[in-house]
């Protein structure tokens, strides 16, 4: 074996590990426009956004979200309080990052749908939707089999 042939096969699981990239819906495909139907929104609609500009509750500014009757003077203060507003940010999610939400889970969905025709695309996200799951959710091969059984 030569030297360069030896190189080349102790390098190939490097080779095998490259990453790969999900599918995502272009222009005139039918995925994308089943995409805008589900989420009620463009494909493309961030393309322009570099930095986000929706805010999100911060212990500094609360007060745009919580209602301050509701909540007592010294409490603002606590650890308590504190740790709730961080709970708040952490699950509250604004438009962009719920449309990159949307936007990964639909992408592990496409392996899936590039193989179905039009009509069993959408007989099978009105199964997914209808079945309390989220698009991309790892029972998706279950429901399939589910289904085809």
């Amino acid at each position: 074996m030569n030297p360069s042939d030896r190189k080349k096969v102790l390098a190939l699981p490097f080779y095998l590990a490259k990453r790969s990239q999900l599918p995502e819906p272009r222009r005139g495909q039918h995925e994308f426009d089943l995409f805008t139907q589900l989420t009620g929104t463009n494909w493309y609609s961030d393309a322009r956004t570099l930095i986000d500009s929706e805010t999100k509750i911060t212990e500094f500014d609360y007060e745009n979200y919580l209602d301050q009757q509701l909540i007592p003077k010294d409490a603002s203060n606590s650890k308590e309080f504190k740790r709730l507003v961080k709970v708040l940010n952490l699950f509250s999610l604004t438009e962009h990052e719920k449309l990159q939400e949307s936007k990964e889970s639909f992408k592990h969905l496409m392996p899936l749908l590039r193989g179905l025709s039009p009509i069993e695309q959408e007989t099978l996200i009105h199964k997914i939707r209808n079945s309390n799951r989220i698009l991309g959710d790892s029972d998706t091969g279950d429901l399939l089999d589910e289904m085809t059984y």
